[in-house]
């Protein structure tokens, strides 16, 4: 899917999200609200923990 399609149909569920956005979220240069991160989900028919990965890896303990 492409950052348009993806910006799209993220705005038909009402997120205010273009594709340069979506752009700077995969380059990790804006955070995702959670808001989005679910609505992201729903688009891509993906769990959070799916779309997130592992976050373990990132565990300081």
């Amino acid at each position: 899917m492409s950052q348009e399609m993806l910006a799209a149909q993220m705005q038909l569920l009402g997120v205010d999200i273009n594709q340069r956005l979506i752009s700077k979220i995969e380059r990790n240069e804006r955070f995702v609200k959670d808001y989005e991160l679910a609505c992201f989900c729903k688009v891509l028919h993906v769990t959070e923990r799916e779309l997130l990965g592992d976050l373990e890896q990132f565990d300081t303990e």
